[in-house]
């Protein structure tokens, strides 16, 4: 596909494209590339030939970034447009109808292919949780309305207040592996959710959220893919975007699970003792703390911290004026901030799984990466009671059983089993 719609240029800027790609790539490259004699260029440049074919713009076209094109066509340096001005023209559209259609139109025309997928992400608010509670209090029993709320203000919860197709499949297959009955109700709840208060909002994403999933009704059958130590080894190395790099590093090295990982706090992580404060517990899940091996600890404060702080400093002024524009959409700038990963979760997504078709050739379930830690574990002979207590798989009552009657372990032989046998990726 062509970088750029040749037939809206008009002569001088077609003569623009072609001198800066043979001042970028020299004249001989140029007319190899663009299929005709160094004297034609010539003869393009000295404008012996006025009007130079489409064929050869778009040729030449290739061989300049998207910000060099910007800068002749349109006359703008993209290095100089901030997320504040990113935001300021959304505000706009908000608020013109005329140029609203104008920047929609242009949009999908120039973006169109980029903006598919995030347009199926759904941001839950508070007054959409509020209508759902009043649907289903009206609509059925008291227990059954209060189990249906419960659920989804748990999924909710858990999904972070965001939904799309990818997050809902994946949470549901991942929420079957531990609690087939749990998972069947969050998605009964999901479901009805998407039905009563997404679909009159937003039809076409209610339809894509809505059969993104399944209300399992059987043993799940997914069988996670047998990796080793030098495959995960081969992806974390291949993850280009430094964030999605710390988040994988941390779901390889601990085996917990992604929703754990996307909603710990930077409080919740203790540097100096290298300890993660996980502090969570309810019918299904233990975890109160994991740990990180000495060399992650050094990493993470020496190069992800900084970068994390940049990112944070970068566009906290485009978020708070996106929350100024937008106050029912439930946006906390503090807990953004507070986050050990301020990042969007899709955004992390893409990043590993283009590491994973590097390093494999295929894609994979991030919530793999817990079965691979486990089996990684078992395989060194680690009791598997640690390892339950290592990923918070033991139940509360379980635990207390176990801790009271049978089993006593401190957090220091803890984190020694950690230590010795949990896999290191640095």
């Amino acid at each position: 596909m062509p970088k750029v719609n040749v037939d809206k240029l008009d002569d001088e800027k077609r003569l623009m494209i072609i001198r800066k790609a043979v001042e970028k790539h020299g004249l001989s490259y140029v007319s190899q590339h663009l299929g005709v004699n160094r004297s034609t260029v010539n003869r393009y440049l000295n404008r012996k030939i006025q009007t130079i074919p489409d064929e050869v713009v778009e040729k030449a076209s290739e061989l300049l970034t998207v910000d060099e094109l910007s800068d002749i066509i349109y006359g703008v340096r993209t290095t100089d447009i901030d997320p504040t001005t990113a935001i300021s023209v959304i505000i706009k559209a908000k608020k013109d109808e005329g140029f609203r259609n104008f920047f929609l139109s242009l949009l999908w025309e120039e973006l169109g292919d980029y903006i598919k997928e995030p347009s199926n992400s759904y941001i839950v608010t508070k007054e959409d949780v509020e209508l759902f509670e009043k649907v289903v209090r009206n609509r059925n029993e008291k227990k059954t309305a209060a189990d249906r709320i419960n659920y989804l203000r748990r999924a909710l919860a858990e999904l972070d207040y965001e939904l799309t197709p990818t997050k809902l499949k994946e949470y549901i297959l991942d929420l079957s592996e531990e609690s087939k009955g749990r998972a069947e109700e969050a998605a009964k709840a999901l479901k009805l959710f998407i039905k009563e208060v997404i679909k009159p909002k937003s039809p076409r994403i209610a339809r894509e959220l809505y059969d993104s999933f399944k209300i399992p009704k059987a043993k799940p059958n997914h069988k996670p893919i047998n990796l080793t130590l030098d495959i995960v080894k081969s992806i974390f190395n291949n993850i280009e975007e430094l964030g999605a790099k710390a988040f994988f590093l941390i779901l390889a090295e601990t085996g917990l699970r992604v929703g754990e990982v996307l909603s710990l706090k930077l409080d919740q992580v203790d540097f100096e003792h290298r300890i993660i404060k996980i502090m969570k517990e309810n019918e299904t899940k233990r975890a109160y703390i994991s740990f990180l091996h000495e060399k992650t600890a050094v990493w993470l404060k020496e190069k992800y911290l900084p970068y994390r702080d940049e990112f944070i400093k970068k566009y906290e002024s485009s978020l708070r004026k996106l929350v100024e524009a937008n106050p029912n959409q439930g946006i906390n700038v503090e807990d953004w901030k507070a986050k050990l990963f301020p990042f969007r979760e899709d955004s992390l997504r893409v990043e590993i799984k283009k590491a994973m078709r590097k390093a494999l050739g295929k894609e994979f379930r991030l919530y793999d990466m817990r079965a691979f830690f486990t089996s990684y574990m078992i395989k060194q002979k680690v009791p598997g009671t640690i390892v339950n207590l290592l990923q918070g798989r033991a139940s509360p009552q379980q635990f207390r059983i176990m801790e009271e009657n049978y089993f006593a372990i401190s957090e220091i032989e803890l984190r020694e089993w950690y230590d010795k046998y949990a896999p290191h990726l640095l």
